[in-house]
């Protein structure tokens, strides 16, 4: 069956997979911004049977069929604090039911979770279908593997202290000079104070920006190890990146983490987390996490990184089970698009 339909594309990279390799016989009309709002609105008082797949969340769809994935509840608030509010749950109880909502797709059984916490989900038709990978970029075939790397984001917003960025330097600190011929490349913007430890240690580079190209193409395949330590992410798809090029990841246990990387990597315990066990979010996150850094989450990731980087068998242990894990189902991209194939043609039909 060949199907035509109707894309409302994030703009993250995770989501680009559909485009740039899309199901069988599947072709995706993409929409956004302006004109994606008026499409919609035309098409809810003239309505089509064209089925739509919103990414990461959902857009009032009147008269219209739709699926849509999401990382967490959280993609229907605009605040965590609106999260705990009656009248934002209502709202966003409303939004899933506008329109004929053929399928919701969380992207992690984590991501379940949040939507049974605040959403009741029980008339609709719910299927975790995991996020995967997939680029034409061609790697190149470095002569060695000497880069730990870590891809965090800006002290600006606090997601270099959330994404465990502190901790991993100076976890780092404890290990470079045992470590000479390694060097940890951090691909983030650290708050002054850390980017005066950095600036002090021969092996570690910093940067802000890289092309995720460059990434893709360079870094990966000259990496060993990735540390993502997060307190903050619900998917790490820098971590399902890295893995298909058998870099092994070090993660922390929030969120999604423990059943995306299970036992292909080294998972160390967050102190504290913004998802709590439940599905609920700890709306005292960036308060506690100005109490950090976390020694105990420090030692551990020294620990972790030391078993890595001192037993090549080790690490080719696990570096082999990274990509085996990742490039299998339920992650290879092939089992995603059979998955979405046939969530299409059952909504359609």
């Amino acid at each position: 069956m060949n199907l035509r339909i109707d894309l409302f594309l994030s703009s993250h990279p995770l989501w680009r997979t559909l485009i740039e390799k899309a199901p069988e016989n599947v072709t995706y009309d993409v929409w956004s911004g302006f004109r994606g709002k008026l499409y919609l609105s035309l098409t809810s008082i003239f309505p089509r049977k064209k089925l739509i797949h919103f990414c990461n969340g959902v857009k009032r769809a009147y008269n219209r069929i739709w699926v849509a994935d999401m990382e967490s509840a959280k993609v229907f608030f605009k605040s965590y604090s609106l999260m705990e509010d009656p009248d934002s749950i209502t709202a966003a109880q409303e939004r899933l039911e506008t329109g004929e909502c053929k399928a919701l797709l969380p992207l992690t059984e984590s991501a379940l979770k949040t939507l049974k916490r605040f959403f009741n989900i029980k008339r609709f038709y719910v299927k975790v279908i995991y996020p995967t990978f997939f680029t034409k970029i061609k790697a190149t075939s470095p002569a060695r593997r000497d880069l730990i790397v870590f891809i965090g984001g800006s002290h600006v917003n606090k997601s270099f202290e959330a994404k465990g960025g502190r901790e991993v330097l100076l976890a780092w600190l404890e290990l470079h000079r045992m470590y000479r011929d390694h060097k940890l490349l951090m691909i983030t913007t650290p708050s002054r104070e850390y980017q005066k430890i950095a600036s002090e240690l021969r092996n570690v580079q910093v940067v802000s920006f890289m092309p995720r190209e460059t990434i893709l193409s360079e870094v990966y395949p000259r990496s060993r190890v990735i540390l993502l330590p997060s307190m903050i992410d619900t998917v790490g798809y820098s971590v399902i990146e890295a893995m298909n090029y058998g870099v092994v990841p070090i993660v922390s246990d929030h969120f999604a983490f423990p059943e995306i990387v299970a036992d292909a990597g080294l998972i160390v315990r967050a102190p504290i987390k913004l998802w709590k066990e439940d599905g609920a979010p700890n709306l005292h996150f960036y308060e506690e996490l100005s109490e950090g850094p976390f020694e105990e989450m420090t030692e551990k990731i020294t620990k972790a990184l030391h078993t890595l980087l001192c037993d090549e068998d080790i690490w080719r242990e696990y570096s082999q089970k990274a990509q085996r894990r990742i490039t299998n189902p339920p992650f290879n991209i092939e089992f995603r698009n059979k998955q979405l194939k046939e969530v299409y043609e059952t909504a359609i039909s």
